[in-house]
This record gives C-alpha cells, structure tokens and sequence, in this order.
C-alpha cells in the first residue's frame, strides 16, 4: 500500500473524529431498532439519560451534540488496524475510541473492554449495567465518579427476551436461582483472570453496579465474599433465595435507592440488613430519583468514594 494511500485514510479518520467526537455520544443507543430495546421492567430507563429535569428526547438531539465543540476531538489512536476502509468503518460504528484500550475483548469468560485514564491513580472501577445495556452503559457515569480510575466494563452473557442480563429472571423481582450461581461463579473466575492479566489491586477495586448489574454483585458477595471489599449498588435487592455463611467484614458498601423506585425500592431494606448481617460496613442513601440514574447519583457516589477509598488505601 503506498503512501499516499494511507496519508488519505488518516486524513478521512482526523475528519470523523473532528467531526464526531467520543464525548458527544449519547448513552442511549438511538441506531438499534426499536424492536430490539425490549422492555425490562426492573431496568426500564437509560442509566445516565435522566440528568436534567426534563425527559427531552436525546436521540432527537443527537445530531445538535454531535457537532458541538469540535475543537475538543481528540486524535483517534489506531492500533493494529490495517486496511483504510476497515478504519474507518469501525471509526464511523464507534469502536474505535480516543485515548483508550476501549475493544470489545471476548479472551476471557465474560466480554468487556478497559478503559484507561489519562492520569490513572491507582484505583480499579469494575462496571456491570443493567438489564438491556451493555459494558458501555456505565462508563460515562463512572468517569464523572472515577476520572482517574481504569475502567473494566463488562458485559452479562445472558440473554433474554433480546437483551443482555447477568442471570435469568422469572418475574421482575424474582429470579433462576441456578443460573445465578453458574454467573456468579463465573464471574468470579473472570475477575481472577482479569486481575492477574491487567495488574489490578483487588484492595482498591470498586464494584459499580446498576440494578441487574447490582444484584449480580450483591450474589458474588455472598457466594465469593473475598472477591469484593468495596461495592455500590445502584437501585439494587437481594437477589438470593438461600442464606449463606459469607464474611463480609471488612466489606464496604454504599446502596442507593430511588424514592419513586416502586419496583426495587421496596426491597433496599432488606439488602441493607442482609450486607450487615453478615459484617459489612453499609451506608444506605435514598435520593429523589426513580429507577433511573442521574446527577445526584454521580454527587452521593462521589462523597462517599472519597472518603471510603481513602480508607481502602490505608489497608
């Protein structure tokens, strides 16, 4: 291939990036097909979408944001990427990402993607969405909690009725016990891996989980209870039918619950008194919100890291 071909190729990709750069992508998924966004009742509204007051329709402007600011694009790093017409289709389709190690990877149990700050601190960000999303739902909300944290985001493997999931469900609030244990165990043995391949400090790892999400952490803490020392669960309940005999001392654990949350909120006690049963140093913060995620979630998670991961150092 000669030169001029692939100074043209780079040059179409600077264009794209200006153009269309990483930080105006919504969360929503506004080009899959309405079909495919089935309804799940415990996991029903966009992680990051409801932080203004008003529920504008992001999708509609989605163009608007596109093109705001493109002074702030930053270069398009490729990495071991041939062919310029190949380039820039993965560029268009987004998975070709600034500043990051951001490909999907499927080489371990469960698939997910890394994402490294530009001035890391030490700490590890493990993110698990809820129903219907998938390993990028979380990874705006976690950049305004975390800037300075990597970022494994990782997808469920389960699928049911069209979306991604952590385990099977038989009603909104009920749930395959059996699958939970086979995910949960091997999500365990994810982390293992994961840990070993990437270096990360189980001691300053926080597990970021969204309803779903959260409930597969709250089942891994009392299945695996050495795996997790510090967790927030968004919009989380207990998920287990059984009782185990996890120790959970040492454990810290931030839960936030919606007020208008009718579907989860309800059950936030007994996750709560669960968690301490068994020794974990839990806070419980009820903030007005329903099952959606928005800015006064960023604000408590932000207070509360920055006192508990201190601590976590100290350890």
């Amino acid at each position: 291939m000669g030169k001029p071909y692939i100074y043209a190729a780079i040059t179409g990709l600077s264009l794209i990036a200006a153009v269309y750069p990483a930080s105006a992508r919504s969360i929503i998924d506004c080009d899959k097909p309405v079909a495919a966004k089935a309804q799940d009742l415990s996991n029903t509204v966009d992680p990051f979408g409801a932080m203004g007051k008003n529920n504008t329709d992001v999708c509609a402007q989605k163009p608007q944001a596109a093109m705001a600011a493109p002074e702030k694009a930053k270069p398009i790093n490729i990495v071991a990427t041939t062919g310029s017409a190949g380039i820039l289709k993965k560029a268009v389709k987004g998975e070709i990402l600034p500043q990051g190690e951001n490909t999907l990877r499927d080489d371990l149990a469960f698939k997910y993607r890394i994402y490294r700050p530009e001035d890391p601190n030490g700490d590890t960000m493990v993110l698990l969405h809820g129903s219907g999303q998938d390993e990028t739902s979380l990874v705006s909300l976690a950049t305004k909690i975390a800037p300075n944290a990597l970022l494994l985001a990782v997808r469920g493997r389960i699928v049911q009725d069209g979306t991604s999931r952590w385990y099977r469900r038989l009603t909104p609030v009920s749930f395959d016990q059996k699958d939970i244990h086979v995910e949960a165990k091997a999500f365990a043995g994810f982390l293992k891996q994961a840990t070993d391949k990437y270096k990360i400090d189980l001691k300053r790892t926080t597990y970021l989980g969204y309803s779903n999400g959260a409930n597969l952490v709250g089942a891994v803490m009392m299945l695996y209870p050495d795996m997790v020392k510090q967790a927030v669960l968004l919009r989380s309940m207990p998920v287990l039918t059984e009782n185990t005999d996890a120790n959970l001392a040492g454990a810290r654990v931030l839960t936030v619950s919606g007020v208008s949350d009718q579907t989860y909120a309800p059950f936030a006690p007994a996750l709560e008194t669960l968690l301490r049963s068994h020794g974990a140093l839990v806070e419980a913060r009820s903030i007005k919100s329903d099952h959606g995620l928005g800015s006064d979630d960023v604000k408590v998670v932000s207070e509360w890291l920055s006192g508990t991961t201190a601590q976590l150092k100290k350890n």
